[in-house]
């Protein structure tokens, strides 16, 4: 096994940090982390899949030790043209022919927009595996969200200022777990406050990728804890179960936001589905997936 750490520059100049993991495996996983922390609060993924998989995970471009602004974005879309890169980039310099993709929160939400947008159909992921995309935001604002059109927060998005807020995320609901969230606030890499400008992006981001179905080219599928208050976990259900009825979606009934790293009730069925879901890959051929059922 071969471990590395790189910075790979992007088409802009920003160099995002990545963590790469070779075992010789014929398959690729590449894992997206959720807004605010970092690719080492998933140290699950090498730990559950390290010696099945090769494993690519990064820095989302102003979190962790990647480049550009601190919780900052200055169009959704970067997020999902830096993952397009990334697997261009692993292709040429890895040679890789095969690949799945696991996604947590708002990472969930780009590799969604990814898969609607920009994914090519002639080197398509084999599996993606998605946990509480947010379809949907709690409290206030997502009453707001629910009522007003689109077209309000495209034109809140264009807004040059940019304040920074904290408690976007409610850290109480990470996890059943108290020290969870005593360690996100003790890891100087998580971000406690993000820019407006990042949030309004998401929103708008969210609002365009679940306003029809994604239509996934491969087994696809997504999780939520169904007392998630970080998204909304209702509209998520409803979304996948109504609209984009191509993903297996499976609620894990108790459960809070970050069910990787719940008490174990709740964590060791998520680790068992997740290992079930994506090991599969290897049990059947890439054709299979054009005869799925869905």
């Amino acid at each position: 096994m071969i471990q590395e750490h790189k910075f790979l520059r992007m088409h802009d100049g920003i160099e995002l940090h990545a963590r790469i993991q070779e075992t010789g495996s014929p398959v690729w996983l590449i894992k997206t982390h959720g807004i605010g922390e970092h690719l080492e609060r998933h140290n699950y993924i090498p730990e559950l899949f390290g010696k099945d998989f090769n494993i690519f995970q990064y820095d989302l471009r102003g979190h962790g030790r990647s480049m550009g602004e601190a919780g900052f974005i200055n169009d959704f879309t970067i997020f999902m043209e830096d993952l397009e890169e990334i697997i261009s980039f692993l292709r040429k310099h890895y040679k890789m022919q095969r690949y799945v993709m696991v996604a947590h929160s708002m990472g969930a939400l780009i590799n969604c927009g990814y898969l609607k947008t920009f994914a090519a159909e002639d080197f398509y992921p084999e599996r993606v595996f998605f946990n509480a995309p947010p379809v949907g935001f709690p409290g206030a604002l997502g009453q707001l969200i629910r009522v007003s059109p689109l077209p309000i927060f495209k034109n809140l998005a264009k807004l040059p200022a940019s304040l920074k807020l904290g408690g976007l995320v409610d850290l109480d609901y990470l996890s059943h777990d108290p020290h969870v969230k005593d360690d996100y606030l003790k890891d100087e890499l998580n971000h406690t406050k993000l820019h407006s400008k990042l949030l309004l992006e998401m929103v708008k981001s969210s609002q365009e990728v679940f306003s029809s179905a994604i239509h996934p080219k491969c087994p696809a599928f997504v999780t939520v804890g169904s007392e998630d208050r970080v998204v909304h976990s209702n509209s998520l259900i409803d979304y996948f179960n109504l609209i984009e009825k191509d993903f297996d979606l499976k609620v894990f009934e108790g459960a809070y936001h970050e069910i990787h790293n719940e008490i174990e009730k709740y964590r060791k069925p998520y680790f068992s589905h997740m290992k079930n879901s994506l090991m599969e890959c290897f049990y059947k051929s890439p054709e299979d997936n054009e005869d799925r059922v869905h």
